[in-house]
Parts: structure tokens; sequence; C-alpha cells
């Protein structure tokens, strides 16, 4: 496994509770954090070039998160950076697989274990 304090990783997420928890769970990377859309793009425009991975929740204040997902996937810069989705709304694993993200986690979470395992394989 690769040195995990270099990844970066953008958390885009509008509940503190699901921030914290992440930040728990993925201490041993380095992590940026967005609770808006808005705060997404400013992360993505200052910090894209250098994420290694993004973890977006599709429920968003000032927008759906699949229209960020959306923007990601057509940037050059960002669209080859991992997009994992997450949700408590299931009907949208396909179609944010289809719209290109790698994989999508239910809400809530599982355990710390299955999060951290998760993650590292796109570290390999």
């Amino acid at each position: 496994m690769g040195d995990q304090s270099k990844k970066r990783i953008l958390i885009i997420d509008d509940a503190e509770v699901n921030q914290l928890l992440l930040s728990r769970i993925l201490e041993a990377y380095e992590l940026l954090n967005a609770y808006t859309g808005e705060q997404a793009f400013e992360q993505l425009r200052a910090n894209g070039e250098t994420l290694d991975l993004i973890i977006l929740d599709l429920v968003l204040p000032d927008m759906n998160g699949l229209e960020l997902l959306k923007f990601m996937k057509a940037d050059d810069t960002l669209k080859e950076i991992p997009v994992v989705v997450m949700s408590a709304q299931v009907q949208m694993e396909q179609t944010s697989l289809d719209m290109g993200a790698v994989e999508f986690w239910k809400k809530p979470f599982w355990n710390a274990q299955e999060v951290q395992n998760r993650v590292a394989k796109y570290f390999e």
C-alpha cells in the first residue's frame, strides 16, 4: 500500500455529523471538506489537480450532487479523479454509476473498517 499521508480526499457533505464521522474514519489521509456545492466548486478550483478521491453526498443545500458529478466528469482536470457517491436514496445508485461515480455508498455507513477498506483500494 502507498503512503496514505500524501493522499488527498475531498469530502462533500452538508451534514456535520457525516463530515466528523468520515474525518475520524479516514484520519490517515489528508482531508478537505466542503459543506455546499459552492464550497465544493471552490475546493475543486483550488485543489483539483492534487485530489486523489472525492466523496460526494447527493443532497446538498444549494444544488443536487448529480449536477456536481456531471460538472466534474466534464472537466479535463477533474474527470480522472474517482468519485464515490453516498446517499440514503438507494434509487440513485444506478444513475450515479452511469454518470461516472466509481462506487455508491448507502447511508448510514457501515463499520469504520469497511469504509477504510473501500477507500484504501483506490490507492493500491
